[in-house]
């Protein structure tokens, strides 16, 4: 029963496209009719992000990798996500940058707090092969990706027991609205896996506010 999840933003951070997946999935518990819901299985949603809980409405992805790369950059927010999931969580999920941080951070010792892990399209996986998460984790990746061979890297994905992988007909980027390759037909596909990822247990949430610790 799922009780607690942790997201980890792309480069977007704390975005129009995060919010609506935070609301889309508080939405999926208010929808539950009372004699599905079972005492103590309300839901708390944790937001990871690269700007210290700062919105953001970033123009293009240009402008908002050129922020992230000043205020945060990838070893960094690896360690903010290490920092954070010490608490526990029934499922983590990435996006991007998030979600390479999150591939990071689920070979540390931290990682034994979370039940489980989706990945959605991180881009510098390639550079960390030698890391194997110790809990189940499930990664999707777009259709192409600048740095590797998403048929290739899915060969070597396939090699660690703990860790599924798959391509879709997206393009990197399809679960968030701000990207250039937002799907909403991909958002709403895996939108539902989340669910059925969740147990369909999704009840009324206790707690939906973003949080995260220093990035700097």
């Amino acid at each position: 029963m799922i009780k607690h999840i942790v997201i980890v933003t792309d480069i977007f951070g704390l975005c129009i496209g995060l919010e609506q997946l935070v609301q889309d999935l508080a939405q999926a518990g208010k929808n539950q009719t009372d004699a599905d819901q079972t005492a103590g299985s309300r839901l708390s949603i944790t937001v990871i992000d690269p700007f210290q809980q700062q919105r953001q409405c970033f123009s293009n992805e240009q402008q908002a990798y050129a922020a992230y790369t000043e205020q945060c950059g990838h070893d960094n927010y690896a360690s903010t996500v290490a920092r954070a999931i010490v608490q526990p969580a029934d499922l983590a999920i990435g996006f991007s940058a998030g979600a390479s941080a999150l591939w990071r951070a689920l070979s540390t010792p931290a990682a034994a707090n979370i039940k489980q892990a989706m990945l959605f399209y991180p881009g510098q996986i390639h550079q960390y092969l030698k890391l194997t998460p110790d809990i189940p984790a499930s990664i999707i990746f777009g259709a192409s990706e600048p740095h590797f061979n998403v048929d290739a890297m899915l060969q070597l994905l396939s090699q660690k027991p703990s860790v599924s992988a798959c391509k879709t007909m997206y393009q990197h980027g399809f679960m968030n609205q701000p990207s250039a390759a937002f799907s909403e037909e991909a958002y709403q596909h895996y939108l539902n896996v989340i669910k059925e990822r969740s147990g369909g247990l999704l009840n009324t949430p206790t707690n939906t506010a973003a949080t995260t610790a220093e990035t700097r």
